[in-house]
Protein backbone atom coordinates (compact mmCIF):
# COMPACT_ATOMS: atom_id res chain seq x y z
CA UNK A 1 0.00 0.00 0.00
CA UNK A 2 1.32 3.46 -0.92
CA UNK A 3 2.36 5.73 1.88
CA UNK A 4 -0.38 8.42 1.97
CA UNK A 5 2.02 10.80 3.66
CA UNK A 6 4.34 10.63 0.67
CA UNK A 7 7.29 9.71 2.89
CA UNK A 8 6.92 12.71 5.16
CA UNK A 9 6.43 10.53 8.24
CA UNK A 10 9.71 8.74 7.61
CA UNK A 11 11.45 12.00 6.88
CA UNK A 12 10.11 13.54 10.07
CA UNK A 13 11.27 10.52 12.08
CA UNK A 14 14.73 10.65 10.52
CA UNK A 15 14.92 14.39 11.18
CA UNK A 16 13.93 13.88 14.81
CA UNK A 17 16.56 11.16 15.25
CA UNK A 18 19.19 13.39 13.66
CA UNK A 19 18.18 16.27 15.90
CA UNK A 20 18.51 14.02 18.93
CA UNK A 21 22.00 13.01 17.90
CA UNK A 22 22.97 16.64 17.42
CA UNK A 23 21.76 17.47 20.93
CA UNK A 24 23.63 14.44 22.30
CA UNK A 25 26.83 15.53 20.55
CA UNK A 26 26.45 19.08 21.87
CA UNK A 27 25.85 17.79 25.39
CA UNK A 28 28.86 15.45 25.26
CA UNK A 29 31.19 18.10 23.86
CA UNK A 30 29.74 20.71 26.19
CA UNK A 31 30.95 18.68 29.17
CA UNK A 32 34.50 19.76 28.29
CA UNK A 33 33.70 23.42 29.00
CA UNK A 34 33.28 25.04 32.39
CA UNK A 35 30.06 26.94 33.03
CA UNK A 36 26.30 26.44 33.57
CA UNK A 37 25.46 23.20 31.74
CA UNK A 38 22.33 24.41 29.94
CA UNK A 39 23.98 27.60 28.71
CA UNK A 40 27.15 25.82 27.62
CA UNK A 41 25.24 23.13 25.68
CA UNK A 42 23.19 25.83 23.95
CA UNK A 43 26.32 27.73 22.92
CA UNK A 44 27.99 24.55 21.70
CA UNK A 45 24.91 23.71 19.62
CA UNK A 46 25.08 27.15 18.01
CA UNK A 47 28.78 26.67 17.22
CA UNK A 48 28.21 23.21 15.72
CA UNK A 49 25.31 24.18 13.44
CA UNK A 50 27.67 25.02 10.59
CA UNK A 51 29.52 21.69 10.82
CA UNK A 52 28.46 18.66 8.81
CA UNK A 53 26.85 16.08 11.07
CA UNK A 54 29.29 13.29 10.23
CA UNK A 55 32.27 15.51 11.10
CA UNK A 56 30.79 16.28 14.52
CA UNK A 57 30.18 12.61 15.20
CA UNK A 58 33.66 11.64 13.98
CA UNK A 59 35.19 14.22 16.32
CA UNK A 60 33.30 12.87 19.32
CA UNK A 61 34.18 9.28 18.38
CA UNK A 62 37.89 10.17 18.20
CA UNK A 63 37.80 11.98 21.54
CA UNK A 64 35.94 9.06 23.14
CA UNK A 65 38.55 6.62 21.80
CA UNK A 66 41.44 8.73 23.10
CA UNK A 67 39.86 9.03 26.54
CA UNK A 68 39.18 5.28 26.72
CA UNK A 69 42.85 4.61 25.93
CA UNK A 70 43.66 6.63 29.06
CA UNK A 71 40.98 4.99 31.18
CA UNK A 72 38.93 8.19 31.29
CA UNK A 73 35.13 8.22 31.29
CA UNK A 74 34.97 11.98 30.85
CA UNK A 75 36.98 15.19 31.20
CA UNK A 76 38.97 15.62 34.42
CA UNK A 77 39.66 19.27 33.65
CA UNK A 78 37.32 21.74 31.96
CA UNK A 79 38.20 24.47 29.50
CA UNK A 80 37.20 28.10 29.75
CA UNK A 81 34.59 29.36 27.29
CA UNK A 82 37.24 31.53 25.62
CA UNK A 83 39.25 28.41 24.75
CA UNK A 84 36.61 25.69 24.55
CA UNK A 85 34.11 27.25 22.14
CA UNK A 86 36.57 28.18 19.36
CA UNK A 87 38.36 24.84 19.80
CA UNK A 88 35.14 22.86 19.34
CA UNK A 89 34.04 25.07 16.46
CA UNK A 90 37.27 24.59 14.49
CA UNK A 91 37.48 20.90 15.35
CA UNK A 92 33.94 20.13 14.22
CA UNK A 93 34.21 21.81 10.81
CA UNK A 94 37.64 20.36 9.95
CA UNK A 95 37.31 18.24 6.79
CA UNK A 96 40.81 16.72 6.83
CA UNK A 97 40.91 13.55 8.97
CA UNK A 98 44.54 14.01 10.00
CA UNK A 99 43.94 17.57 11.13
CA UNK A 100 40.73 16.63 12.92
CA UNK A 101 42.69 13.95 14.77
CA UNK A 102 45.06 16.70 15.95
CA UNK A 103 42.08 18.73 17.14
CA UNK A 104 40.71 15.68 18.96
CA UNK A 105 44.08 15.13 20.65
CA UNK A 106 44.35 18.80 21.60
CA UNK A 107 40.87 18.65 23.13
CA UNK A 108 41.61 15.41 24.99
CA UNK A 109 44.92 16.70 26.39
CA UNK A 110 43.26 19.94 27.45
CA UNK A 111 40.52 17.98 29.25
CA UNK A 112 42.95 15.54 30.90
CA UNK A 113 44.37 16.88 34.16
CA UNK A 114 47.06 14.20 33.99
CA UNK A 115 48.30 15.01 30.49
CA UNK A 116 50.90 17.54 31.60
CA UNK A 117 49.61 19.91 28.93
CA UNK A 118 49.35 23.62 29.61
CA UNK A 119 46.39 24.68 27.49
CA UNK A 120 46.85 28.05 25.82
CA UNK A 121 44.30 29.88 23.70
CA UNK A 122 47.10 30.52 21.22
CA UNK A 123 47.28 26.79 20.44
CA UNK A 124 43.73 26.94 19.04
CA UNK A 125 44.46 29.80 16.65
CA UNK A 126 47.81 28.26 15.69
CA UNK A 127 46.29 24.92 14.68
CA UNK A 128 43.46 26.72 12.88
CA UNK A 129 46.09 28.49 10.74
CA UNK A 130 47.90 25.27 9.76
CA UNK A 131 47.49 22.85 6.88
CA UNK A 132 48.13 19.13 7.14
CA UNK A 133 51.55 19.71 5.51
CA UNK A 134 52.38 22.43 8.04
CA UNK A 135 51.66 20.03 10.91
CA UNK A 136 53.61 17.19 9.31
CA UNK A 137 56.67 19.41 8.82
CA UNK A 138 56.46 20.78 12.36
CA UNK A 139 56.16 17.35 13.96
CA UNK A 140 59.16 16.14 11.93
CA UNK A 141 61.25 19.08 13.15
CA UNK A 142 60.02 18.72 16.75
CA UNK A 143 60.90 15.01 16.89
CA UNK A 144 64.41 15.38 15.45
CA UNK A 145 67.15 14.04 17.77
CA UNK A 146 68.50 17.55 18.35
CA UNK A 147 65.11 19.25 18.77
CA UNK A 148 65.54 22.28 21.00
CA UNK A 149 69.33 22.17 20.74
CA UNK A 150 70.19 22.65 17.09
CA UNK A 151 69.07 23.10 13.50
CA UNK A 152 67.97 20.57 10.92
CA UNK A 153 68.19 20.49 7.14
CA UNK A 154 64.80 20.92 5.49
CA UNK A 155 65.59 19.61 2.01
CA UNK A 156 63.84 16.26 2.59
CA UNK A 157 60.86 17.48 4.61
CA UNK A 158 58.24 16.35 5.35
CA UNK A 159 59.40 12.74 4.91
CA UNK A 160 62.50 13.04 7.06
CA UNK A 161 64.91 15.49 8.65
CA UNK A 162 68.67 15.52 8.36
CA UNK A 163 71.18 16.80 10.86
CA UNK A 164 74.37 17.95 9.21
CA UNK A 165 77.25 20.27 9.91
CA UNK A 166 77.54 21.46 6.33
CA UNK A 167 77.35 25.14 5.51
CA UNK A 168 73.83 26.54 5.18
CA UNK A 169 74.81 27.94 1.81
CA UNK A 170 75.42 24.38 0.57
CA UNK A 171 72.24 22.87 2.03
CA UNK A 172 69.52 21.72 -0.35
CA UNK A 173 66.43 23.90 -0.49
CA UNK A 174 63.02 22.40 0.35
CA UNK A 175 60.27 22.09 -2.24
CA UNK A 176 58.11 25.13 -2.88
CA UNK A 177 55.18 23.72 -0.88
CA UNK A 178 57.41 22.89 2.08
CA UNK A 179 59.04 26.33 1.91
CA UNK A 180 55.58 27.92 2.14
CA UNK A 181 54.75 25.70 5.13
CA UNK A 182 58.02 26.65 6.83
CA UNK A 183 57.23 30.31 6.24
CA UNK A 184 53.86 29.88 7.91
CA UNK A 185 55.37 27.99 10.86
CA UNK A 186 57.91 30.80 11.23
CA UNK A 187 55.08 33.37 11.16
CA UNK A 188 53.29 31.45 13.93
CA UNK A 189 56.43 31.43 16.07
CA UNK A 190 56.87 27.64 15.93
CA UNK A 191 60.28 27.60 14.24
CA UNK A 192 63.23 29.78 13.36
CA UNK A 193 64.80 29.71 9.90
CA UNK A 194 68.39 30.07 8.79
CA UNK A 195 69.78 33.40 7.59
CA UNK A 196 72.28 34.19 4.86
CA UNK A 197 75.33 36.35 5.47
CA UNK A 198 73.43 39.15 3.79
CA UNK A 199 70.59 38.88 6.31
CA UNK A 200 68.11 37.12 4.02
CA UNK A 201 65.98 34.28 5.32
CA UNK A 202 67.26 30.89 4.17
CA UNK A 203 64.67 28.08 4.60
CA UNK A 204 67.21 25.31 3.97
CA UNK A 205 67.64 25.02 7.75
CA UNK A 206 65.19 25.33 10.63
CA UNK A 207 65.00 24.93 14.40
CA UNK A 208 62.05 24.38 16.71
CA UNK A 209 61.18 27.10 19.25
CA UNK A 210 59.97 26.52 22.83
CA UNK A 211 56.50 27.59 21.69
CA UNK A 212 56.64 25.11 18.82
CA UNK A 213 57.64 22.28 21.15
CA UNK A 214 54.84 23.14 23.58
CA UNK A 215 52.32 23.23 20.73
CA UNK A 216 53.39 19.83 19.37
CA UNK A 217 53.23 18.41 22.89
CA UNK A 218 49.67 19.72 23.25
CA UNK A 219 48.59 18.13 19.96
CA UNK A 220 50.27 14.76 20.55
CA UNK A 221 48.86 11.81 22.50
CA UNK A 222 50.43 11.84 25.96
CA UNK A 223 51.01 9.16 28.56
CA UNK A 224 48.25 9.70 31.10
CA UNK A 225 49.34 10.37 34.66
CA UNK A 226 46.71 9.75 37.30
CA UNK A 227 45.84 12.78 39.39
CA UNK A 228 45.72 12.42 43.19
Amino acid sequence: MDDPSGGWAKAAKASAELGGKVVDAARDLGSFIAGPAAEVVGMVQDQLKVARFERRIRLMDRVDALMKERGMSGPTRQLTLAVGLPLLSYAAVEEDDNLQDRWATLLTNAADAGSGTEMRRAFVSMLADMTALDVKCLVAIATAPNAGNGTILTGKLPDCVEIDEQSEADAAMPTKDVAVSLGNLYRLGCITLGMTWGGWMHPATAAITPLGLAFVHACTAQQHVATP
